[in-house]
């Protein structure tokens, strides 16, 4: 009794940590669409905002990202990777909350990608690609370096390339 209430307590914590996270995360994928109508561009705008007013703070994006130190990178990144590690771990050790979502597919796709190498490589994103300047960094994780590595989308959905 007493442990189920601790592991209650556990989860809605961590929940309260990872749902909002995980619900920027997901909105910024462009997970199954090869292209995106001018329609589909504005939501995704509107959904940004939205979220960026109601967790109250901005999305990371290549402008922000270029000004920072490589020490707040690797922060953001370990950030990033923490979030993911917390639910990854919450699944494997209650497995009634486990899914085929966005979490283990980042476990998937970049498995044993040091940090320094994904802040080289997003550094290279934006340099390579200025005019990409206003995509979300996590956006940039996914394209770069999650979907080239994962055999299929989030819920077994295939990949568009």
């Amino acid at each position: 009794m007493k442990g189920d209430v601790y592991m209650k307590k556990a989860l809605l914590k961590c929940c309260l940590i990872i749902v909002p996270l995980l619900a920027f995360m997901a909105c910024s994928f462009d997970v199954l669409a090869a292209g995106i109508t001018p329609e589909q561009k504005a939501g995704r705008k509107a959904v940004e905002k939205g979220l960026q007013d109601s967790l109250g703070m901005p999305i990371l994006k290549g402008d922000l990202w270029q000004k920072m130190t490589h020490d707040s990178k690797v922060a953001f990144i370990w950030g990033f990777g923490h979030v993911v590690s917390i639910e990854f771990y919450l699944m494997e050790k209650y497995p009634e909350l486990k899914r085929d979502s966005l979490v283990p597919k980042v476990v998937e796709g970049m498995a044993n990608i040091p940090m320094n190498e994904v802040v080289a490589r997003v550094d290279k994103y934006y340099e390579l690609h200025p005019d990409q300047i206003e995509k979300p960094v996590t956006s940039v994780l996914w394209d770069e370096m999650i979907k080239p590595n994962i055999k299929t989308g989030i819920a077994g959905r295939p990949l568009k390339k």
